[in-house]
């Protein structure tokens, strides 16, 4: 099961994009409002979590205790429900929507804290991922050692997935240290919010059992499937049709009237750069872009037509008419004060009927410039890029030439 251990073996889509729940989580933690039933209830748990115990029993009874006395709808089971062992579970109408797993001590077993969660979750919704084939099943796994506590976001979409989302969050912080106090507050406010909303969530879900002529579970895309257009104002709704890369988040998708449309999960992109090049005529028309929790956008643009490829999927070379066409685009982005930052051949689209059309695409990294700067982890290894092109640095005009230069000289290479 995807879990972040080994950590290259992760889906594609992030549970934070199955359910709303998490990422609204995610983003809570850093934001939500803390009241003064928050703090009175800090202080009791910090005071039950920081203490020492003779076993995990004791730990359990006594920060399940407080978390009771608290309104938090905890079941203390320490018992075999099902035929696995949970230490502490919410559940409505027979779904588990939090699962918590206690240790007395950090190593203080053998066990694993965080994979027996994933273990009772797995267990817990394996009957029902065909009874509610249309349900992502989300659940939030809490594991609990000592004084820390760490959250994790369980979801189905063709099999189970798990993803960590938060830090082990310390309860034993002096009484002085307002910023861990404030980021221990945070978590529990934002738990008490997420708990709350899968409740509700679950009371209201009904059966959507998989047909029978069916060969596998439908594909669960990403939970949004609606935007507002940024033309008429007026709300688009769409359904998902394929996954267009398996190693990005970008989905072909139809909506309601018909139009063939490209769904895409980013965390940066600039919607200037993008529709300066559509003002020019070489990129796919924005349609949408939507804030989501989690820190994601969705951003909505046209398809591109069938005869369009990637620069470098195509055989044979391009005119040098087609390279001074580019070249002219750019220039007139970085004449409007903008960078395009990854100029290369697999974001540059050629239609294979006419290879003077082309569209440039990918926005992820652009921005204005003098202020867009790289992400972490760029590519300079296999893909030729310029010196100065690296991690947190700024994005610089001379940067996009460089690489459009080596396009074009591998164009032309024989």
């Amino acid at each position: 099961m995807p879990c972040g251990r080994p950590r290259e073996y992760e889906e594609t889509i992030p549970v934070t994009l199955l359910h709303p729940v998490f990422g609204q989580f995610l983003d809570d933690c850093q934001t939500i409002d803390i009241t003064a039933e928050d703090n009175s209830f800090i202080e009791h748990l910090a005071t039950a979590m920081s203490a020492l115990y003779g076993d995990e029993s004791e730990r359990v009874e006594a920060v399940g205790k407080v978390f009771q006395n608290y309104r938090f709808q905890f079941t203390i089971t320490n018992t075999k429900p099902a035929g696995y062992l949970t230490n502490a579970e919410m559940q409505v109408n027979g779904h588990r929507y939090v699962i918590a797993e206690f240790k007395n001590e950090t190593g203080s077993t053998s066990t694993e804290p965080y994979f027996q969660a994933i273990g009772y979750y797995l267990d817990s919704t394996r009957e029902y991922a065909l009874k509610f084939s249309r349900s992502p099943l989300p659940c939030l796994l809490l594991t609990i050692f000592g004084p820390y506590m760490v959250f994790a976001g369980a979801a189905w979409n063709l099999r189970p997935t798990v993803q960590i989302l938060s830090t082990p969050i310390a309860f034993h912080f002096h009484s002085t240290d307002i910023h861990n106090r404030l980021t221990v507050a945070r978590h529990m406010a934002a738990f008490r919010k997420a708990a709350e909303r899968l409740n509700e969530y679950y009371e209201n879900l009904t059966e959507t059992p998989l047909l029978t002529s069916a060969p596998v579970p439908p594909h669960m895309f990403a939970y949004s499937t609606s935007y507002r257009s940024l033309h008429s104002n007026t709300l688009k709704n769409f359904r998902y049709v394929t996954e267009l890369d398996s190693d990005k988040l970008v989905f072909s998708g139809t909506e309601d009237e018909g139009d063939h449309i490209c769904i895409k999960f980013v965390q940066t992109y600039s919607c200037d750069v993008h529709n300066h090049f559509v003002s020019l005529g070489c990129a796919p028309a924005l349609r949408g872009f939507e804030k989501i929790a989690g820190g994601w956008f969705m951003v909505v643009m046209d398809m591109l037509p069938d005869d369009f490829e990637m620069l470098s999927a195509r055989t044979g070379r391009l005119p040098l008419s087609v390279f001074t066409d580019i070249s002219a685009k750019l220039e007139s982005l970085h004449e409007a004060g903008y960078v395009h930052g990854d100029i290369r051949d697999a974001n540059i689209m050629v239609s294979k009927t006419d290879e003077t059309r082309f569209m440039i695409i990918d926005f992820d990294w652009a921005g204005s410039a003098g202020e867009a700067r790289y992400p972490a982890c760029v590519n300079y290894m296999d893909i030729v890029r310029p010196q100065e092109a690296r991690d947190g640095k700024k994005i610089l005009r001379d940067h996009d030439n460089f690489m459009l230069q080596v396009v074009k000289r591998w164009n032309f290479m024989d």
